[in-house]
């Protein structure tokens, strides 16, 4: 079922994963990767990123150690290029359900839960496809490998034989540090360690929480050679700082948001609710709570069973997230000055442990009311959740049309074939943006063309910036701090920018409409824009 309803995607939007983060970060950092492998280079070094010979491990924010993505890293060189990223979602996808399968069939077994097959399918379907999980998805492929080890992690620390449990637990810590996000494989590991203590109490023994440490630390010493130099890099980096409490306010999931994000998801848009926060794109950030199963708690509450250990571990786990995500203001004071946890931006990680611990509670909690009754309020749920999905846009932060189209039509490729002519070797670009574009030129600007973000990897042409919030600063080619998102200087910050590296070129996007590029020169700026042009 999860590859059919990934089918559905697909056909809903082809290359569903292939926007945001996905699009002008990870596909150009795998591309680079499977052109210096298949060259017999080494494959963590990115020739053409903050001027050359990058070393991405020691820059946490790019994460590409685990065995799927080196494999997608060398179908780059491939036809199948621009499907990469949504076949490592594919896989990362049927991991999460089959995980989620696992972890509710074993405990039927184990509880004797009254858990029929029917709740079970759309339980773990709802976990895998929330509309969490395909917006921060779409953006970032690392989210999914999270979201794909939290069942069987929670699985291994169940196990009544702790050989079984070792082994899960070290496996997918292994999986969640070597392709998840960093800041959620942090949350993740917090979260299940007050979930394997509650299992300990439960059960009286020590031996859930030892399994989950121990996996843990052997995922840590095994992962430790490529782990160290990320840690040390991420030291070097402006994001080790944290943010201050103003952003942990700033960046709050508003409470008021949350009940209707959860019961209505999309529609709550219909009800002049604000739903937009940070910066955040208006529209998805009501839909981030909303899953097909999230009406199941209505007769989960009203049910009249006798409540068990661990359905109050769980639910007590899903409250404990919804406070993370709101972040009242005491609470960013404490976050602010807690090392582990002061880089907290988005709320994302905890709204995944929320999905988590909710679907995990949908399948312990027996249903109370009549079966009809059960039946309208499961079937009004999946609606209201994929009702929108069939007559509006495909849910990510930047769909990136312009850059889409350019580089799955070659349109971008044959354009730098084209601007290599007047670079000289050695030549490094600094991508520059004119200011005053408004908002939707923003987000329809040709990136790609300008040399922005992780796009001079695709192209092998060296660029003094590139997309990561980690940045080691000893690492970085230019002193002088963008001005624009994503790498992107300011017209007024080329003096500043010359006076470090004269010989530099700055490719600056004039406008949008109408499009006009030109190349910095000693003779004057190169009008670009006709290169586009076929032949």
């Amino acid at each position: 079922m999860t590859a059919a309803i990934f089918a559905l995607l697909e056909l809903w939007r082809p290359l569903f994963f292939l926007t945001d983060d996905n699009l002008d970060g990870a596909l150009p950092i795998f591309t680079g990767m499977g052109r210096r492998m298949i060259h017999g280079q080494s494959p963590f070094v990115a020739d053409d990123l903050f001027g050359g010979h990058y070393n991405l491990l020691r820059d946490s924010s790019c994460t590409c150690w685990h065995p799927l993505y080196v494999l997608g890293a060398l179908l780059t060189a491939t036809p199948a290029r621009f499907l990469v990223l949504d076949l490592i979602a594919l896989v990362f996808l049927l991991l999460a359900s089959a995980g989620f399968v696992c972890l509710a069939d074993f405990l039927r077994r184990e509880n004797q839960l009254p858990l029929g097959d029917a709740r079970l399918t759309l339980c773990a379907q709802s976990f895998t496809f929330s509309m969490l999980a395909l917006c921060a998805g779409s953006s970032w492929i690392t989210f999914l490998a999270n979201s794909s080890a939290l069942p069987w992690l929670a699985l291994g620390i169940l196990q009544t034989q702790w050989r079984s449990g070792l082994l899960l637990t070290t496996l997918f810590s292994l999986h969640q540090i070597a392709g998840g996000h960093l800041g959620i494989t942090v949350s993740s590991t917090l979260f299940l360690t007050l979930f394997a203590l509650g299992v300990a109490w439960q059960r009286r023994s020590t031996m859930p929480l030892l399994v989950w440490l121990g996996g843990c630390a052997l995922a840590v010493v095994i992962h430790s050679p490529l782990l160290l130099p990320a840690i040390e890099g991420f030291t070097h980096s402006g994001r080790a700082a944290g943010l201050g409490v103003v952003n942990m306010d700033r960046f709050a999931f508003p409470a008021l948001l949350l009940p209707p994000s959860y019961f209505l998801g999309i529609f709550s848009s219909n009800f002049g609710i604000p739903f937009r926060f940070g910066f955040c794109p208006p529209f998805y950030t009501a839909a981030f709570a909303s899953s097909a199963a999230a009406w199941i708690i209505v007769p989960a509450l009203v049910s009249r069973a006798r409540w068990q250990a661990l359905e109050v571990l769980c639910l007590g786990l899903a409250a404990l997230a919804i406070l993370f995500v709101i972040r009242p203001t005491w609470l960013g004071e404490i976050i602010a000055h807690i090392p582990v946890l002061r880089s907290m931006r988005w709320p994302f990680r905890e709204i995944l442990q929320l999905q988590f611990f909710i679907h995990f509670f949908f399948i312990l909690r027996p249903l109370g009311g009549p079966p009809p009754f059960q039946r309208v309020i499961i079937l009004l749920g999946v609606f209201i959740f994929a009702c929108p999905l069939f007559f509006l846009p495909a849910p990510s932060f930047n769909l990136m049309e312009a850059d889409r189209h350019l580089l799955v039509s070659g349109a971008a490729a044959r354009y730098w074939q084209k601007v290599k002519v007047f670079l000289l070797p050695g030549d490094v670009i600094v991508p520059m943006m004119n200011a005053g574009f408004s908002a939707q030129d923003r987000y329809e600007a040709p990136y790609s063309l300008i040399g922005a973000y992780n796009y001079p990897e695709l192209f092998e042409v060296i660029a003094a910036t590139g997309y990561t919030l980690t940045v080691p600063r000893d690492q970085a080619y230019l002193v002088t701090a963008s001005s624009l998102n994503s790498g992107i200087y300011a017209p007024n910050q080329k003096d500043e920018i010359l006076r470090e590296h004269p010989n530099v070129r700055f490719i600056t996007l004039e406008s949008v409409k109408p499009l006009r590029i030109t190349l910095s020169s000693p003779k004057g700026p190169i009008d670009l824009t006709p290169l586009l042009a076929d032949p």
